[in-house]
């Protein structure tokens, strides 16, 4: 009988171990997670562990968003880089921008300037604006690294108030407002900055890239005035 209770009890410790070598320890930038589950030879981590490792996870309408902040959008600045008519979140707002189209400036002044369809949602459980929570400027920046300004008639929205998982759309128009460029060149990137706010840090930003050269340039995007 205690030939069998040892027989027992060595077989369970090597199904112990054998366990432990199937599943290796799990490090999600650089922080350990036990969340894990290993079955048919692939590693499961759990949506929360992504979570509290820095993804930024967000679920809306029975679909869940997991979205990794690129290196190289850390070393330009906390900001969430993507493309056009990509949707982007920074966990608090939603955003897409799409229908890039070129128009004279609107500014009344000399050269082009651009127009955007940019879309918001509220990701939040909160009725807020997107000026409340913070939006400061956008800013869009050509290949030649000039800055147009967006004009404000062309964005009222950004102080309407947003209900949860509701939004807005607008068109919005950007230009040169004091004709200091000699010449406006390609729309290359269009920057979405926000402000500290409410006695809490600035949101993260969106860098959102608008021509395939713009996803070349290891240039550093230029710091917003």
């Amino acid at each position: 009988m205690r030939c069998k209770i040892l027989l027992f009890t060595s077989m369970l410790a090597l199904a112990a171990l054998a366990f432990a070598a199937q599943r290796a320890q799990v490090f999600i930038n650089g922080k350990e997670t036990n969340e894990v589950l290993v079955s048919g030879g692939k590693t499961y981590v759990a949506v929360n562990a992504l979570r509290e490792a820095g993804a930024l996870v967000t679920v809306e309408s029975g679909r869940i968003d997991i979205q990794f902040e690129p290196v190289r959008g850390r070393l330009q600045g906390d900001m969430i880089e993507g493309r056009i008519d990509e949707w982007l979140s920074n966990g608090t707002w939603r955003v897409r921008v799409s229908n890039l189209e070129e128009i004279p400036n609107p500014f009344y002044g000399k050269g082009k300037g651009y127009a955007l369809t940019i879309e918001i949602r509220n990701l939040t459980t909160r009725t807020q604006s997107f000026y409340i929570s913070g939006f400061d400027k956008m800013l869009l920046l050509d290949d030649q690294e000039n800055k147009l300004t967006f004009t404000s008639a062309s964005f009222t929205q950004q102080y309407a108030n947003i209900v949860q998982a509701d939004g807005i759309k607008a068109r919005v128009q950007f230009g040169d407002v004091n004709n200091a460029h000699t010449q406006v060149g390609r729309a290359e990137k269009l920057l979405i900055l926000f402000r500290p706010s409410g006695n809490k840090p600035a949101l993260k930003g969106f860098r959102i890239l608008l021509s395939d050269s713009a996803a070349t340039d290891t240039s550093e995007t230029p710091a917003a005035p």
